[in-house]
C-alpha cells in the first residue's frame, strides 16, 4: 500500500494570488547535534523506514510504527519515542541510542526542529503549493506506571499466598475405557453428587438399555452424549482435596472428537490416563494396527498431552475387577506403558500406576478390604491419594496478563465469558483489551460469588461491560490495554515441531495443515522447512526436502489469519500448538519466534 503525507496533496491555485494575501515567512537554519539522525521528508515507505532505522530503532519497530501511523514519519517517531520511555521502565527493551530517556526534552527538540518543506517548482501556467500544516506537537512525558505491570495490592497478595494450590486435570484414554464412569465415582465418593441423583440416573439409563452408564451421566450431561453413550465435548467439574483445588476436564476418547480433547489437554497441567484392563480393550487402544498406524487413541492422547503441557500423569488401570484383580495383568500393562511414557517426555518420578474399578468404586477413595484380592498384592495409594500427591504447578502471577476465553454468552447487560487465566492477576474494574479484535472492555464481575480478583491457574466466569457480544469470541485473548503489555498479533512464526511417529504422508514445504492452539483452530501452511534437529537441539540437516515420522525439525508456519502468538519462553499457553491434517494429528510444536 502507498502511504501519503499531507504535504503530498496539492491544489490547483493561483500562485500570485497566494503571494498577495500570504505573509512572507522567514526561514531560520536549524542546528541538529551530529549524533541525532532526523527522519527526512520521504516519498516511499522504504525511505521512511530507513530514516527511522538511522535514529536507532530496529527495522521491525520502524515498519510497525509506520503502519500504525499510516506512513506519517513524525507521528511514527513520536509513537516510538513514547514506547521507548515506557519500555525503559519495563526493562524489556533497550531504548534506541538516539533517544535520551532521562531527558525527554532532547527528543522534543530533535523532532520539533524538522523544518517544514518548501513548495516545489512546478512547470505550467499554474504553480502548485502544498497545504499548510500545523507544527509538530511536543512529545508527552510517559504516564507514570504505563510501562510496568499494574501493581498488585498487598491485600490481594495476602489472599493469593493463603490459597491452596490450583490445578487443572484432564482425563485421557481410549473410547470406552471407563473415563466418565470413573470420574463420576470420584465425585460421588467426595460427596459432590447426591445418591438419589445417581439412583435417578440409574433408573433412566436402564430404561434406554444403558444401565451401566449411570455414573457416566454425572459427567455427560448432554442428551446426545447420553443417547450415544460417548463423550463428545469436554465436561468441566470442580472438586478439592486436602492439598489442591482441582478443575476436572473429562476429554472425549473417540477419534472423531480429538480436536475437543486437544482443547482440554491444552488447559491442563496434570492428567489421568484411564486404560481398560480387560483383554483386547487395552490392546485396541494402545497397540499398532496391521498397517503400522495407531489403532486407538491411547498413544495419540499421550503424545498430544505431553506436547500441550501435561507434565504429571496417573495411569488408572480400570476394570481390573473383570480380570479378578490379576497382578500379572496389571504388571503387563505397566510394562508396556511405562517405557512409552518416558520415551515421550514424562519423568518416571511423575508417573503413578493405580489399579481401580470405576463401577464398583474399589481403591477410589478407600483402600480395598481384606476380602478383595487386590489387597493381597497392592500396597500403594488410592486414586484420590495419588491425585492429592500431585506437585503444585507454578503460577506466573508476575507476568503480563493473559486470559483465554473458552465460552461466551450474554447475561443481562454484561457479556459473560468462561475464562482461563494463564498469566498475571486481574481485578474487578480493570480495563482489558480483547485480542485480536482490539476492542476494550471493563471487568464488572469475577466469579459467581463476586470475587475481587482472579490469578494464573484460575478458571472463572468473568462479566465484561462496555463491549458487544459479537466482539468477543471463543479463543480471544484478554490482556492489559497498554501496547507494551499485549501479546503480538501475527500470522507467521518459526517453530520447533515433533512429527508423530507413524505419519502416513510426509510433511513437505507448502503442506496445508490445521493448527490447533488452546481453544482455536486456524488453517495454516508449512511455508519453510529450515532444519532437522537432533534430540539435544543441534542441527542434523539443513533445508530438508521432507519430514517423516519421528523427525524433530525447525519450520516456518504461515497462518491464514492473524491470531495472538507468543514464544514458548514468554507464555507457554500461547506458545504450544498441534498440527492436524485429514483428521489425523501429524505434529506437536512450540513457538520459538514470532515473525
Amino acid at each position: 500500500d502507498d502511504y501519503y503525507d499531507d504535504e503530498e496533496y496539492y491544489e490547483e491555485e493561483d500562485y500570485e494570488l497566494q503571494q498577495e494575501y500570504q505573509p512572507k515567512r522567514e526561514t531560520t537554519a536549524t542546528v541538529v547535534p551530529p549524533q541525532q539522525s532526523l527522519p527526512q521528508q520521504t516519498t516511499s515507505l522504504a525511505e521512511k523506514e530507513r530514516s527511522l532505522v538511522e535514529m536507532g530503532f530496529t527495522k521491525a519497530q520502524a515498519k510497525t510504527a509506520l503502519l500504525e501511523c499510516k506512513g506519517d514519519v513524525e507521528r511514527a517517531t513520536d509513537l516510538l519515542v513514547r514506547t521507548a520511555h515506557a519500555m525503559a521502565s519495563f526493562d524489556n527493551m533497550k531504548p534506541p541510542p538516539s533517544i535520551v530517556i532521562n531527558e525527554p526534552t532532547v527528543a522534543n527538540e530533535v523532532i520539533s526542529s524538522v523544518a517544514p518543506p518548501t513548495a516545489p517548482e512546478m512547470s505550467g501556467p499554474k504553480n502548485r503549493r502544498p497545504k499548510s500544516k500545523s507544527p509538530t506537537p511536543p512529545l508527552r512525558k510517559p504516564d507514570v506506571g504505563v510501562g510496568p505491570l499494574p501493581k498488585i495490592p498487598s491485600e490481594v497478595m495476602t489472599k493469593i499466598q493463603s490459597q491452596k494450590s490450583r490445578l487443572s486435570m484432564v482425563v485421557l484414554g481410549h473410547v470406552d475405557a471407563g473415563k466418565s464412569t470413573l470420574m463420576g465415582m470420584v465425585l460421588l465418593k467426595l460427596g459432590l453428587v447426591q445418591k438419589r441423583t445417581v439412583q435417578k440416573y440409574q433408573k433412566q439409563a436402564a430404561e434406554v438399555g444403558k444401565a451401566s452408564f449411570h455414573l457416566a451421566w454425572v459427567m455427560d450431561e448432554d442428551e446426545s452424549e447420553r443417547e450415544r453413550g460417548v463423550t463428545m465435548d469436554v465436561a468441566t467439574k470442580f472438586f478439592s482435596t486436602p492439598s489442591h483445588d482441582f478443575t476436572l476436564l473429562d476429554a472425549p476418547g473417540h477419534a472423531a472428537f480429538v480436536p475437543n480433547m486437544i482443547t482440554g489437554a491444552a488447559s491442563a497441567q496434570v492428567g489421568i490416563l484411564v486404560v481398560a484392563a480387560t483383554r483386547g480393550e487395552f490392546e485396541a487402544g494402545f497397540m499398532l494396527s496391521k498397517l503400522g498406524c495407531v489403532g486407538g487413541q491411547t498413544r495419540e492422547h499421550v503424545v498430544l498431552a505431553r506436547g500441550l503441557g501435561v507434565s504429571q500423569l496417573i495411569v488408572a488401570v480400570n476394570k481390573l475387577d473383570v480380570v479378578d484383580w490379576s497382578q500379572e495383568r496389571f504388571d503387563e500393562i505397566k510394562g508396556m506403558l511405562e517405557p512409552f511414557l518416558v520415551e515421550n517426555g514424562f519423568q518416571q518420578k511423575r508417573i503413578q500406576f493405580v489399579p481401580t474399578s470405576g463401577l464398583t468404586g474399589i481403591n477410589v477413595k478407600d483402600k480395598p478390604s481384606g476380602d478383595v484380592k487386590l489387597s493381597e498384592w497392592y500396597k500403594g495409594p488410592t486414586l484420590l491419594e495419588a491425585i492429592d500427591s500431585f506437585a503444585p504447578a507454578q503460577r506466573n502471577v508476575d507476568k503480563p496478563l493473559r486470559i483465554i476465553v473458552t465460552d461466551v454468552h450474554m447475561d443481562g447487560k454484561y457479556v459473560t465469558c468462561r475464562c482461563r487465566v494463564v498469566q498475571g492477576v486481574v481485578q474487578t474494574g480493570a480495563r482489558l483489551v480483547v485480542l485480536p479484535i482490539g476492542d476494550e472492555a471493563v471487568v464488572s464481575r469475577i466469579g459467581v460469588e463476586g470475587q475481587d480478583f482472579a490469578m494464573a491457574g484460575d478458571t472463572v466466569d468473568m462479566a465484561l461491560g462496555n463491549i458487544d457480544l459479537a466482539r468477543v469470541m471463543i479463543g480471544c485473548i484478554l490482556s492489559h490495554t497498554h501496547l507494551v503489555l499485549r501479546p503480538p498479533v501475527r500470522k507467521k512464526m518459526r517453530a520447533k515441531i515433533l512429527v508423530m511417529e507413524h505419519l502416513q504422508v510426509p510433511i513437505i514445504r507448502g503442506a496445508q495443515v490445521l493448527l490447533h492452539m488452546h481453544s482455536i483452530d486456524v488453517p495454516a501452511v508449512v511455508s519453510n522447512l529450515i532444519a532437522c534437529m537432533k534430540r539435544d537441539g543441534s542441527i542434523q540437516k539443513e533445508r530438508p526436502r521432507v519430514l517423516t515420522g519421528g523427525n524433530s525439525a525447525m519450520v516456518e508456519i504461515t497462518l491464514q489469519e492473524k491470531v495472538c502468538l507468543e514464544s514458548y519462553s514468554d507464555c507457554r499457553a500461547l506458545g504450544r500448538f498441534v498440527l492436524r491434517r485429514g483428521g489425523d494429528s501429524i505434529a506437536v510444536g512450540i513457538i520459538e519466534q514470532v515473525l
